[in-house]
Parts: structure tokens; C-alpha cells; sequence
């Protein structure tokens, strides 16, 4: 009797330790996947931060010759 609870509970507790290693493991993937969508974020503002700049470049392009236009238009 005696040794069946000594086997049941190394089975629970062997049982315990393989969930815990999956858990940890999980955690580590998790962590991993966090970091690189930390990293991806990263490069999306970055790009977006230069989309940005290009775009008031251009804004600033096409004030130039709608203003050359309209003093054309004028004289």
C-alpha cells in the first residue's frame, strides 16, 4: 500500500515537473514573439517616420509649383 502512494505521487509529481517545463518553454516562445514584435514596431516607425518626411518633402514640392504655376497664370 505504502508503495502505491509512493508511485502515485512520483507520477504526480513527474507529471507536475513535464507541466511545468512545458509552461516555461511556452514562456520563453512568448517571450521571444514579444521581442520580435517589439523590434518589428520598431521598423514600422521608423519607416513611418520617413513616409512622413517624404511626404511633407513633396507637400513642400508642390507648393513650389503651384506657386510657379499661379505666378505664370498671373503675369
Amino acid at each position: 500500500m505504502e508503495k502505491d502512494i509512493l508511485s502515485l505521487l512520483n507520477e504526480k509529481i513527474d507529471g507536475l515537473l513535464n507541466r511545468y517545463e512545458e509552461a516555461t518553454k511556452k514562456i520563453e516562445e512568448l517571450e521571444i514573439e514579444v521581442s520580435n514584435c517589439k523590434n518589428k514596431i520598431e521598423e514600422l516607425d521608423t519607416e513611418n517616420a520617413e513616409l512622413k518626411e517624404t511626404i511633407a518633402l513633396k507637400d513642400l514640392e508642390l507648393e513650389e509649383i503651384v506657386g510657379k504655376i499661379e505666378a505664370i497664370l498671373g503675369k
